[in-house]
């Protein structure tokens, strides 16, 4: 019977469509009430795995929600690197980018500290720059971090010259984030207009190669000085110039 059955031949054919047309009512009833108990049993067996999906979503949308909250900070980065690294005022010195690991400024010292070292070509006295123009110099270095005074600092001095005029003279550090005090030779100020641009001299015995940009000339009532090009209150990079080094 079960072969003829299977066959779906004879009058079984129509007995057996007969019976389940029959007990349709009745086994729909029993579906319907019988879903939410397969339901619940079905929660309950696997509701450990569900729970953990659950937190694996929740985890994933927090990393793909912190990623596109980052991804401003990733573009800024993306620039700093760029004006470190666009260094084209001296092009005839090799020279490492390298990212700033701390800050220590002081009201005493200005000096930063950063990722590269002797294992990178870096030596003390080596200038520093980004793409904007002098930043500081080496002061000791180690094989994979260097510490770098800012131009800043009381105790840096950098021989500089007018752009345009020639006009020659010293800028110091003064403490000040951003101002340098400039020392200009006897007569600059009938030559020399504000806002003038003044770059390393890279004379003789000066560790700072010549052309890199320093500062523009600006006048307060405390006397001349120097607004410098780079901002050094935000160095996220830096560019180390591999060049003299030690130079007194």
């Amino acid at each position: 019977m079960m072969t003829i059955d299977a066959r779906g031949s004879g009058p079984f054919q129509s007995v057996r469509s007969g019976a389940y047309s029959i007990t349709e009512p009745v086994r729909s009833v029993v579906g319907v009430a019988l879903s939410p108990v397969a339901d619940l049993w079905q929660g309950a067996v696997h509701y450990d795995d569900l729970a953990r999906e659950n937190d694996e979503l929740r985890q994933r949308v927090a990393e793909l929600e912190g990623e596109v909250a980052g991804l401003p900070d990733v573009q800024g980065e993306l620039d700093e690197l760029r004006l470190a690294a666009e260094v084209d005022f001296v092009e005839m010195f090799p020279t490492v980018v390298a990212r700033v690991s701390s800050d220590r400024r002081t009201s005493a010292e200005r000096i930063i500290e950063i990722d590269r070292g002797t294992e990178h070509g870096i030596g003390e006295g080596m200038p520093v720059v980004t793409g904007e123009g002098l930043v500081g110099v080496v002061i000791l270095t180690t094989g994979n971090r260097s510490e770098i005074r800012l131009i800043s600092d009381p105790r840096v001095n950098v021989g500089v010259v007018s752009k345009g005029t020639r006009v020659i003279g010293v800028a110091a550090g003064n403490g000040d984030s951003r101002n340098l005090v400039v020392d200009l030779e006897e007569g600059a100020d009938e030559v020399v207009s504000r806002f003038a641009r003044f770059e390393t001299s890279g004379l003789d015995g000066s560790r700072y190669p010549g052309g890199i940009p320093v500062g523009r000339l600006a006048t307060d009532s405390d006397g001349t000085e120097l607004e410098t090009f780079a901002d050094l209150d935000r160095l996220a990079f830096v560019t180390v110039i591999l060049s003299g080094g030690d130079s007194p």
